[in-house]
């Protein structure tokens, strides 16, 4: 049997508020007048989009899909635990004589607010998602190029050039992580200088190794001057 992910727990632990909730509103003796209906139907439509927004929001992949959700989890439960209050006002307060239509235009407004901060938040984690993946798309190549390095120390023979390699992979580490289109000239160059590295290690060609990485440290120097000029 799998384990449940986060999705199926949450609409779970809202099925069981939900039901919790019916059977309270159904066994209390409320006078059950138009008050009553209106703050028990707004408040499990609140249910529903609180499902829906549960639904939409933890199924998304990986720990940081879950972690970009929690604000808009955040202001559901918010909205959701403000309508039972309000609801459970409504319908405690049936007896008194005044018209139901009232409340359900402080219902209807209340609802209005909950989906406008809703959408407005939702917007803003796609905002923050889009903009994240940008940025792991611009640092991919420094830490390709990083991994690319240090696996080259590991098949070095001879220590000077393990020396030299160690020198360029905290080069590497230490440059500006952010790639740009501007920068791919020197990019495709400094990757088809590491190809070259790459090659004489393994025919261990040490001078020629140690050569490319003083070369390739004084590239990466070049792209660390043209990050800054860029920002």
């Amino acid at each position: 049997m799998r384990p449940m992910n986060y999705k199926e727990i949450f609409l779970i632990k809202i099925a069981v508020i939900m039901a919790v909730y019916n059977a309270v509103a159904f066994t209390i003796p409320f006078s059950r007048g138009g008050g009553f209906w209106s703050g028990y139907g707004f408040t499990m439509l609140l249910f529903c989009i609180m499902a829906g927004v549960g639904f939409y929001a933890l199924g998304r992949e990986g720990l940081k899909g879950k972690f970009y959700a929690i604000p808009l989890m955040s202001v559901a439960w918010r909205f959701l635990v403000l309508q039972l209050v309000v609801g459970f006002l409504q319908m405690g307060l049936d007896f008194i004589p005044t018209p139901f239509h009232y409340g359900i235009l402080v219902n209807t407004v209340f609802l209005g607010i909950c989906v406008v901060k809703l959408i407005t938040v939702a917007t803003a984690k796609k905002i923050i998602e889009r903009v994240d993946e940008k940025v792991q798309a611009k640092v991919f190549y420094i830490k390709s190029l990083q991994i690319d390095v240090e696996g080259l120390m590991d098949k070095a023979s001879d220590d000077s050039v393990r020396k030299a390699l160690k020198a360029l992979a905290e080069a590497i580490r230490y440059s500006d992580p952010m790639s740009s289109p501007q920068l791919a000239p020197l990019e495709t160059n400094i990757e088809a200088k590491a190809a070259t590295l790459s090659a004489a290690v393994e025919q261990t060609d040490n001078a020629a190794a140690t050569a490319l990485c003083a070369e390739l440290q004084q590239l990466l120097a070049e792209r660390n001057r043209k990050c800054k000029i860029l920002k």
